[in-house]
């Protein structure tokens, strides 16, 4: 006859949360961001007023030589020119070809067209190119000076100021012109630049590894809360013990009462589901005991108070088992309540001379309460000892989703389309053994409540495989 073995079952889909990223990649990403923002803001503005102090200086030459032109001309009576070369620049750079310092005194007529240049040596044979607007506008603020980028003699490039001076006798200003070449300031504002750039970055790069090791060493207590959290979920402590910072103390303080709080509804369920217990045994005691009779009413009543009392049971065992199951820090060693069950089950079918095999890892323990283990087990081992015919295996291993243990027996197995019958509960596919057909649906129940899987499979011993898959807690 086909043995009551159980069908397949799987646990309740579990809530999962969402993360929306790490906190600190995001503190290292936004401290990243503003530190190169803030970097770059301060390398444009410290170049900008390197490269402005360095034209400050330019512009500062060129006003002293326009200074010292403005010394050396003078007018004649019939509206000439005249120099005092006694008071022109003396820096010889003016008297060498090209040698990117340049001074003229630049005639113009009454349109503002040049029609004489007196020049440096500098010049050679070239005469100063001024922009129109550039004369318009010294012609219209005379004695301020105008100042420009520009061409030189030599392609260069040079810094020009010019400034118009009236002299008596005559009806057109006279320009006075001073070029510096800004080639060596130009450069050396690009190598500053360069310069800032590489320490800029370096101080970019210290600063993200001091954000690094900063966010490290803010985010340790986290870190510490989740290691703690995870010992009160696999048994190794009862709450979060230490010390932490003061933004923190509030939320270990509400997780210590959260688990207190755990326990204490556990416990409440516990102490319910025994005064029920209590409370339902003296009145069941009682109606067996008035339906003793033989005839058809005391049948029936017996009966049905049988049956009262077996739903009783089971339901309290199950409320029981549901209150256990998200107990924190439960934890129970599989190896040790197998190896204790199937000693008790060869002494109990000493007559059938049965072997139970155990093959057990000693990593493989049970995210849950003991009693609800040997429940589980229990019934898988006393049914595949029941119906085997000499030969039962047990194998515990651990996987990564949980602890699985299979029990083999070389009974006369179960046809695949009777296995979803077998898990009703109350349903016995063959009376002729003793039971009430619960001892399945009892680990089918079970399973559900912890989240674990149940099914069965053709043995390789000939009979029936149920195969059980566990939690596991953490190591």
């Amino acid at each position: 006859m086909a043995q009551p073995v159980g069908g397949e079952t799987a646990g309740p889909e579990t809530e999962t949360t969402q993360t929306r990223g790490s906190i600190a990649r995001r503190m290292l990403v936004t401290a990243a961001v503003w530190s190169v923002l803030v970097l770059v803001a301060a390398g444009s503005s410290l170049q900008a007023l390197y490269g402005a102090e360095t034209q400050q200086r330019l512009d500062a030459d060129i006003d002293a030589t326009i200074l010292t032109l403005t010394s050396a001309v003078d007018s004649t009576a019939n509206g000439g020119l005249k120099f005092n070369e006694s008071a022109l620049p003396r820096d010889e750079r003016f008297a060498r070809v090209y040698s990117g310092r340049y001074w003229a005194f630049v005639s113009i007529d009454d349109k503002n067209a040049v029609v004489r240049a007196d020049r440096s040596r500098s010049f050679l044979e070239t005469r100063p190119d001024l922009p129109p607007d550039m004369i318009a506008a010294a012609v219209a603020q005379p004695d301020a000076v105008q100042r420009a980028d520009g061409t030189g003699p030599d392609e260069g490039r040079l810094r020009i100021g010019i400034r118009a001076v009236k002299l008596p006798e005559r009806d057109t200003p006279v320009l006075l012109y001073a070029a510096m070449d800004r080639t060596a300031t130009d450069s050396a504002v690009a190598r500053f630049a360069l310069r800032l750039g590489v320490a800029l970055g370096v101080l970019a790069l210290g600063l993200v590894i001091g954000v690094v090791v900063l966010i490290r060493y803010g985010l340790r207590p986290l870190h510490d809360i989740q290691d703690k959290l995870a010992d009160v979920r696999a048994g190794r402590r009862d709450r979060l013990d230490g010390e932490y910072p003061a933004e923190l103390s509030p939320v270990v303080t509400e997780i210590n009462t959260l688990i207190t709080q755990n326990r204490k509804v556990v416990e409440r369920a516990r102490t319910h589901v025994g005064n029920l217990a209590h409370a339902l045994k003296t009145p069941l005691a009682v109606l067996l005991n008035e339906s003793r009779g033989a005839d058809r009413m005391s049948e029936l009543v017996r009966r049905q108070t049988e049956a009262m009392s077996s739903n009783v049971q089971h339901y309290l065992k199950r409320a029981q088992a549901a209150a256990q199951a998200e107990v924190l820090g439960a934890r129970s060693d599989v190896k040790d309540a197998v190896e204790g069950i199937a000693r008790m089950l060869e002494r109990l079918h000493r007559e059938k001379e049965i072997t139970i095999d155990v093959d057990a890892d000693e990593t493989a323990v049970f995210r849950g309460e003991r009693g609800d283990l040997d429940e589980l087990v229990g019934n898988l081992l006393d049914n595949a000892a029941k119906w085997c015919r000499s030969r039962v295996q047990v194998k515990i291993s651990r996987s990564d989703d949980g602890v699985v243990v299979t029990v083999d027996d070389d009974g006369p197995g179960l046809a695949p389309e009777d296995r979803a019958r077998a898990v009703e509960r109350g349903k016995r596919l063959d009376e002729s053994e003793p039971g009430t057909g619960l001892g399945l649906s009892i680990v089918r129940e079970l399973a559900d409540i912890y989240g674990a899987r149940f099914h069965l499979e053709d043995s390789p011993l000939g009979g029936l495989r149920a195969r059980l898959e566990l939690p596991a807690a953490p190591l």
